[in-house]
């Protein structure tokens, strides 16, 4: 409904040809069973497909427009508003970009953990060693699309108020500025430790560690296994922060501060690599159980030890 009556707004209403509500209600209706249907076809996709349905339409989407991004850019050059050397400027960064996505989406911190030998009856279980795979980064695209829905909003408000004061402060909060800059990487930081911290929990691992006679080799059980998790997790949780809030803020410097034409954000390759590496895996996983070789080969999609 908010968006029919921006869309009535815009141009003094020379956008919409029959406002109303007749209008509005027919936009609700559109959206709303659009939604449903992609929602429907994306569990399709999963339940009987590979990879996550909605995450592959999204990835669809994105890379959908790859080409005329592409085409948009060359365009540039020809017309002279881009020079050659940008061109390459903007090739090297989108490579550099892509590669360390790729190699810090893929990076593990692996810890070792040990399971102590049991005789129940006649047979001998555990004794075997394992690893617990920490990612750089567990939260993957959801702070940034956290991050960036709370900023929008106060300014997708101001925007339908006509008083000074507040359309100063939507303004402020536009994309490229210095406030939304630094409310941008902030909150990214900030959820990357809330979600980390509500899907892992250091004193469950531990006690489900002690519970089946697990243990890390020179860690005691119990409430030092525990300290020592949140340790390793608040680290690398850092880095996978800071990573993520650099990849998110470089081609928003890229638009606005530099006037490069990089047609993708942070968010969108996260997006694209994230979801072609969970698909890449999960065929190869498919094929391994059906005891083929698998297409990956020696250049499997393994986690680096860290």
């Amino acid at each position: 409904f908010g968006i029919a009556l921006g869309l009535e707004g815009m141009n003094d209403g020379a956008f919409v040809l029959d406002p109303g509500w007749s209008f509005r209600l027919m936009t609700v209706i559109t959206l709303v069973a659009g939604t449903a249907f992609l929602m429907w076809l994306g569990e399709q996709i999963t339940e009987r497909g590979v990879g996550n349905g909605i995450s592959l339409i999204i990835f669809s989407g994105i890379v959908a427009s790859l080409p005329s991004a592409v085409v948009q850019t060359f365009d540039l050059y020809q017309v002279g508003q881009i020079s050659l050397l940008l061109l390459l400027v903007l090739g090297v960064v989108m490579l550099a970009v892509m590669g360390a996505i790729v190699f810090l989406e893929s990076g593990r911190r692996k810890i070792a953990v040990q399971y102590a030998k049991r005789i129940v009856g006649r047979r001998v279980y555990g004794g075997q060693n394992t690893h617990i795979p920490l990612k750089i980064n567990t939260a993957g695209v959801i702070p940034p699309i956290f991050a960036s829905s709370i900023i929008a909003f106060p300014a997708t408000i101001a925007s339908f108020i006509q008083v000074p004061w507040v359309q100063s402060i939507g303004s402020q909060l536009a994309p490229g500025s210095l406030l939304y800059t630094m409310l941008y990487v902030g909150m990214i930081i900030f959820f990357c430790f809330f979600y980390t911290a509500v899907v892992l929990n250091p004193v469950d691992m531990a006690d489900n560690m002690k519970k089946y006679g697990g243990f890390i080799p020179g860690i005691r059980p119990g409430q030092k296994t525990a300290d020592f998790i949140y340790k390793v997790l608040t680290r690398i949780t850092f880095a996978g922060a800071i990573y993520l809030a650099i990849v998110c803020v470089i081609p928003e410097l890229l638009i606005y501060r530099l006037n490069m034409p990089f047609y993708f954000g942070g968010t969108s390759l996260l997006i694209v690599i994230g979801v072609g590496l969970d698909t890449a895996q999960q065929i190869e996983n498919h094929m391994l159980m059906r005891n083929y070789e698998g297409f990956l080969g020696k250049g499997s999609l393994k986690g680096r030890s860290g």
